[in-house]
């Protein structure tokens, strides 16, 4: 429409293009007729549909309401009367983000600084009840040493009563667009949770080629692009708190015992209050723990609250990271000094973990050989039912294997006196005989050792 050279509302040459790609707008380079120095982009609108034309006529409103806001682009002129209506903004040198994500990948301090800015700029909007809508790395602008949100043309405020059709949700980008979005009213209807999944998908993109991406950044980007949005980061703010918990890790930041009882108070904090467990945030405690001296690593699995036990039971952890944990405290278990009435504590969190559903078999097994262990050793009756009850549980077949190997593996004279028909799996009730007849022989063999059973077998 506006060839080089063309003069744009008697004030803005063209000096050549800069995007066509936009469903809404043409993006021009321009320079005002008073300063040839100095260029800028204009953006107009290339359709005459009346709904495009609002969404182009609210874009401008609400950037306009950002001026001096640094996270935002700014408008520096905009006449929204003219035909083709249009508007003018600074030239961002640098491009946008989806031509930097080598770069920002490329070290986890420059990938934490760029995730963080971003959430920051989506974060104005939100302050004022808007969400975006289309986040994408294309709609984060670099120039001057700065980074700021663009493209706000299918934004939306709480108190709006705007309406957008079907045709505003494919004008957003595939990939980006939130499942719900795709329901009816689910565009109209857009929330924080929206925005976070679009932002969870924005991060995956820029670490694409990161082979492969940390576990805890892994975890966070599941939790954020959940499909289901109430399994998503209710708010930029718990997105953030786990990024930052995340690079703590990444960066080797507040290492140590105290990193680790920081994350640790977090998880308690938050599960007494409203029952929500992170599971990235409990992956980087795990990764903490693992990185703290084993003399530390024992004290904090000795202090470790029930609400600890009750998060791990409630996450979806990434593959390992619950094996990982199980290590330590079974080496707590096996190492520390305590009382014998903790033993009972240790059974409990135990059947805790062993009760889940979200639990695999091994990490069932292993959490019910830190009891066994830890009854055993001091010697706790209650621990020992508490045990019992875990093992005569057991149902599944692949479990009861693993229950019937590590039975015969500790033989402990409490699990001999189990009785068989209180055991709903058959591998369970054979290892229950197997270690009853075992014991009767050993019984049998140290009789007939004894000098004084003279007489017997005769």
């Amino acid at each position: 429409m506006f060839p080089d050279g063309s003069l744009i509302d008697q004030k803005y040459y063209v000096r050549g293009l800069c995007s066509d790609a936009g469903g809404m707008g043409t993006v021009l380079y321009v320079h005002h007729v008073q300063r040839p120095d100095v260029l800028l982009v204009l953006k107009y609108c290339k359709h005459a549909d009346d709904e495009i034309l609002r969404r182009f006529q609210r874009e401008v409103r609400v950037m306009q309401e950002f001026s001096g806001n640094g996270a935002v682009a700014q408008i520096v002129d905009a006449n929204l009367a003219h035909t083709p209506p249009y508007f003018v903004m600074p030239h961002f040198e640098n491009g946008d983000v989806s031509q930097h994500t080598q770069f920002i990948r490329s070290r986890a301090d420059t990938t934490e600084l760029y995730f963080m800015r971003m959430i920051d700029c989506i974060e104005q909007l939100h302050m004022r009840g808007i969400f975006h809508r289309d986040i994408k790395p294309q709609n984060f602008l670099l120039g001057g040493g700065n980074l700021v949100v663009s493209d706000l043309g299918l934004c939306t405020q709480l108190d709006s009563s705007t309406m957008f059709t079907r045709q505003s949700v494919l004008a957003g980008t595939p990939g980006y667009i939130p499942p719900e979005f795709l329901d009816n009213g689910g565009f109209r209807n857009a929330d924080a949770r929206g925005d976070v999944f679009m932002l969870g998908a924005t991060f995956r993109n820029i670490l694409t080629d990161t082979v492969p991406i940390h576990p805890a950044i892994q975890a966070i980007l599941a939790r954020a692009t959940a499909p289901d949005k109430s399994r998503r980061y209710a708010s930029l703010a718990e997105l953030r708190q786990s990024l930052q918990s995340a690079f703590d890790v990444i960066l080797n930041r507040q290492r140590g015992q105290a990193g680790a009882l920081e994350l640790k108070q977090r998880i308690v904090d938050k599960w007494t209050a409203s029952h929500v467990a992170d599971p990235a945030e409990i992956g980087t405690f795990i990764q903490t723990l693992l990185a703290v001296p084993l003399a530390e690593r024992e004290t904090i699995c000795l202090d470790l609250k029930v609400e600890i036990f009750q998060a791990l039971a409630a996450s979806p952890l990434q593959p390992g990271a619950l094996s990982q944990f199980l290590d330590s405290y079974r080496e707590m278990a096996e190492r520390s000094s305590y009382g014998w009435s903790f033993a009972e504590t240790i059974a409990d969190n135990c059947q805790i973990l062993f009760s889940s559903p979200l639990v695999g078999e091994e990490d069932k097994a292993e959490a019910l050989r830190i009891a066994v262990i830890a009854a055993e050793r001091q010697n706790r009756f209650a621990a020992m039912d508490t045990c019992r009850d875990m093992i005569v549980s057991v149902s599944d077949l692949g479990l009861a294997q693993r229950v019937h190997d590590l039975m015969m593996e500790y033989d402990y004279r409490f699990m001999q006196n189990i009785e068989p028909a209180q055991c709903r799996a058959m591998a369970v009730r054979q290892a229950v005989v197997q270690l009853k007849a075992r014991a009767d022989a050993q019984a049998a063999a140290a009789q007939g050792n004894n000098p004084f059973s003279f007489g017997q077998g005769r």
